[in-house]
């Protein structure tokens, strides 16, 4: 019944026609599209309605308080697919965004976007609709999908998260029909719904190479972007924007692009997680900071948990035990190594002898290293 929904009421007798709409599609027992529908007219009122405002108002809370599909999060009543058990999103109730760094622009767009759920009510009395939709693009480990757990806690909802693997399945019709269960699920109830690997269902439509069926997921996504109800967020995530469908890319409210962090974010991504530890105010966390230049925030947070495990079996501080990691993550040779050495030389005071046993080479190669590392840096 979905199909049937108006794009706007503005025509004379509009209301009248709202209604029916209403009652047709609420007959049928599509609770998915009641909410399709009443989200549309709280973007575009009918003629007839006495106080706009009021009535936006009044849509959002049945939307958002009246149950449907007979789904509810966290009961275990997800989508399976079809003949099978397995499932086919992920539901977590209590998501944990904690410690999520990103630069300040990509910051401050998902803040925005966390605001607008908060101040719902004056944007909708104003006629100004919700971001529904949000593209987050960028390469692996810089925070996409911990965004997205982020989003559903401030805006205290659950994260439904797609399980990529199953819903696009090798058999033909099978996988359509998956993501439309999917997606009905995250219209259910608010939630922050994630679709992860994006680009694996929105691929372009010119790729010979790809089978009619990866082809109408596209156009099955093209329906579902226009009509997303601002209940929920959808969210997707991409490691390889250039491959989406040009239309695709264009029906998304928001896009947000995520890059590699940065001295400042790093430096918060470790202090983020040497919080309540030894190396909480140790000089060595600026040290790292320095030296990973390029890194992603996956990466520190497996450096770290790297060295909280060795400090825990070697009875070691966290700090020393950073520094062995980055030790041995740096080249054998070359800038990066003397750039390092040089920094535990100067700024952590220690000797050569003990740079050459913790690296497991000579003292006189560190002495080398040190003072071609000293040369490069007055040149």
């Amino acid at each position: 019944m979905a199909e049937r929904l108006r794009d706007t009421y503005h025509t004379e007798g509009g209301l009248e026609q709202a209604i029916v709409d209403l009652v047709r599609v609420g007959s049928s027992g599509h609770a998915s599209g009641v909410r399709q529908l009443a989200t549309r007219l709280v973007r575009s009122v009918p003629p007839g309605v006495s106080n706009p405002g009021t009535f936006r108002l009044a849509l959002r809370e049945a939307i958002t308080d009246t149950p449907s599909d007979g789904l509810r999060f966290g009961a275990g009543e997800v989508p399976t697919e079809d003949g099978t058990a397995h499932s086919l999103v992920r539901v977590d109730v209590s998501p944990d965004g904690d410690g999520l760094v990103l630069a300040p622009r990509a910051m401050d767009a998902l803040r925005e976007i966390v605001e607008e759920r908060h101040r719902s009510d004056e944007l909708l009395r104003a006629g100004v609709t919700l971001t529904r939709t949000v593209l987050l693009s960028g390469e692996p480990g810089v925070g996409k999908s911990m965004a997205a757990r982020w989003l559903a806690q401030e805006i205290d909802v659950p994260l439904v998260s797609v399980d990529l693997a199953t819903v696009v399945s090798s058999f033909l019709g099978t996988s359509g029909r998956n993501i439309r269960s999917v997606l009905d699920y995250a219209k259910s109830g608010s939630c922050v719904l994630l679709l992860d690997e994006f680009d694996a269902l929105a691929k372009r439509r010119d790729d010979d190479t790809d089978i009619g069926e990866l082809k109408r997921i596209v156009n099955v996504m093209l329906l579902e972007l226009d009509r997303w109800p601002d209940s929920s967020l959808l969210v997707a995530a991409t490691n390889h924007a250039q491959l989406l469908d040009d239309a695709v890319d264009r029906r998304f409210d928001r896009r947000i692009d995520f890059m590699v962090p940065g001295r400042t974010e790093r430096r918060a991504i470790l202090e983020h997680l040497a919080a309540g530890t030894q190396a909480e105010d140790d000089p060595v966390l600026d040290l790292v900071a320095d030296v990973t230049s390029g890194t992603t925030g996956s990466d520190l947070n497996r450096l770290w948990e790297t060295a909280m495990r060795r400090s825990i079996l070697d009875g070691t501080s966290p700090a020393e035990q950073l520094i062995q990691e980055l030790a041995r993550r740096t080249f054998s040779r070359g800038q990066e190594r003397d750039q390092l050495w040089l920094a535990l030389s100067e700024r952590l005071n220690m000797s050569s002898r003990q740079i050459a046993e913790m690296a497991g080479v000579s003292h006189p190669t560190v002495g080398a290293c040190l003072r071609r590392a000293k040369k490069a840096e007055d040149s």
